[in-house]
């Protein structure tokens, strides 16, 4: 039989090869995960994705350590919700889990349908990973539904299974304790011999207090079954109230992993009494939506480029090619940028993080993320907020400091994928080794209506940069492929192709 568990080198940040996370760093990394969260969605705005019905998206390494930039907290801020947005209008029933319409189906799998309704949490298991119950936990009140994929439809059988399991409580802090303890189980998972961590993610925004999502993987006891076991879980805390979403299936090396983002966001809203984000407000004081973003679902997976469609660095031999991680410790997607980027105001955030690895190091990397604003306006003035980083490098996310070589210029016409305006800038930093290594970075900034892309495409090389084909050039090598402004232009029109792609 194959090896199934290859597929996940792409949630780690560790070099290939390396063994996976033990229990104790899983632990570490839902900690880190947890220190790092911020909202970034309004009540009522369309959640973060992703990631969504989709690949898991980690905009830097696994499933997700950097979906959000770390900030420093905020008191009234625009993503804060409100106090009638999220205490619940009343004690905790059915009515409180969610529905069909509350969850995303991957593709290619059917849409999920109801099954079963449960008072309580049902008697048999409904998460192999939890030891413990919610009732356990302290839970006054728990419900359970089930869902499989719409029988007889293609793939329903390979879609497997999802239940959600909501829980009130005390207290909201002790809810929010619950959800911690129950994080980290569900990243360690205690309940399987020999699981192994395939990444995390982060649940926010809106309602939701703390929020992640673990998947882990194992192997099954039918030594016949040509595959994995694959449970993600999904544990958020709003209020007083704790959600337990999992999905478990079976997975082969070329299925992508599970994400639950979406649905344990519209989960939380439905949790708490609140309509979930994709829904129109049935409040007759919601005023006009008129200068509200545009765009109708939000950020998702399908605004996240793939990175498996880059350009080869062909200079380099790579037995993985362009593989998705997550930068431990976080890392900036533009090496000049000054701040943050939840400093520029946006509603909400996509990102994603890729890597091109040699056997002995990381040569090519590419961070992309996309910025989604209340309106025009404020996404034009974080475009130049961005603009002014580029032209001066303010930078100190990365421990160095890097070095412009060449100002933004317009890039609008070459892209050809309809922003309004795109500006591409160079710079360079140095190496980790200490010796003649340099990073060669090409940084990008899109917009389009409420939207901004940034890209940042980086190239290890040194001391000259990678061969651009002109032999006039002191540093011409020609002995080097010359494929490098081809592979910056190609990497840089997919990622603002797919950014603003439900918008156009």
């Amino acid at each position: 039989m194959s090896d199934p568990i290859s597929r996940l080198d792409q949630f780690r940040a560790d070099a290939p090869g390396a063994p996976m996370s033990s229990a104790a760093e899983a632990r570490r990394r839902g900690d880190q995960i947890r220190r790092r969260r911020r909202a970034l969605v309004t009540a009522g705005a369309a959640a973060v994705a992703a990631v969504v019905a989709g690949p898991v998206v980690f905009l830097s390494t696994g499933l997700g350590d950097r979906g959000v930039d770390p900030a420093p907290a905020t008191s009234d801020s625009a993503f804060a919700s409100s106090p009638a947005d999220s205490a619940p209008a009343s004690g905790l029933t059915r009515a409180n889990l969610p529905t069909e319409d509350d969850l995303v189906a991957d593709d290619p799998y059917p849409a999920w349908t109801q099954e079963q309704t449960y008072d309580g949490e049902g008697t048999d298991t409904y998460n192999d990973c939890l030891t413990e119950s919610l009732g356990d936990l302290g839970a006054q009140t728990t419900f359970r539904r089930d869902f499989v994929a719409k029988p007889g439809e293609e793939m329903a059988d390979a879609a497997g299974t999802l239940n959600a399991v909501v829980g009130e409580f005390d207290s909201a802090d002790e809810a929010r304790k619950v959800s911690v303890e129950l994080s980290d189980a569900a990243i360690s998972c205690p309940g399987v011999d020999g699981a192994e961590l395939a990444g995390t993610l982060p649940v926010e925004g809106g309602v939701i207090s703390d929020g992640s999502i673990g998947v882990v993987t194992y192997q099954p006891d039918d030594p016949e079954m040509n595959a994995v076991w694959e449970v993600a879980t999904a544990v958020v805390s709003a209020d007083d109230r704790v959600l337990v979403m999992t999905r478990k299936r079976g997975v082969q090396d070329y299925v992508r992993p599970t994400t639950l983002q979406t649905s344990a966001v519209n989960a939380a809203y439905r949790m708490v009494g609140a309509t979930p984000p994709g829904e129109p407000s049935t409040d007759p004081s919601a005023g006009s939506t008129a200068t509200r973003s545009p765009a109708k679902d939000g950020l998702g997976a399908a605004n996240l480029v793939d990175g498996s469609t880059f350009p080869a660095l062909d200079r380099f031999e790579s037995a993985l090619g362009w593989n998705q991680y997550t930068p431990t410790p976080d890392v900036p997607t533009l090496a000049c940028q000054k701040e943050w980027l939840s400093s520029l105001g946006a509603t909400a955030k996509v990102a994603s993080d890729y890597r091109w690895d040699t056997d002995r190091a990381m040569v090519g990397q590419v961070h992309v993320a996309v910025l989604e604003f209340a309106d025009e306006d404020a996404a034009g003035a974080a475009y130049n907020e961005v603009m002014e980083w580029m032209e001066v490098c303010p930078a100190n996310k990365l421990g160095v400091d890097p070095t412009v070589t060449e100002l933004p210029i317009d890039v609008s016409t070459d892209l050809d994928a309809g922003p309004k305006r795109a500006a591409r800038s160079h710079a360079t930093y140095p190496g980790a080794d200490g010796g003649d290594s340099t990073w060669f970075e090409t940084e990008l900034v899109a917009e389009y209506q409420t939207r901004l892309v940034l890209v940042g495409y980086g190239e290890l090389a040194g001391p000259c940069p990678p061969s651009t084909g002109d032999k006039n050039d002191p540093c011409y090598q020609p002995d080097q492929p010359d494929s490098w402004p081809g592979r910056i232009l190609a990497i840089e029109k997919a990622a603002v192709t797919a950014g603003i792609s439900d918008l156009r």
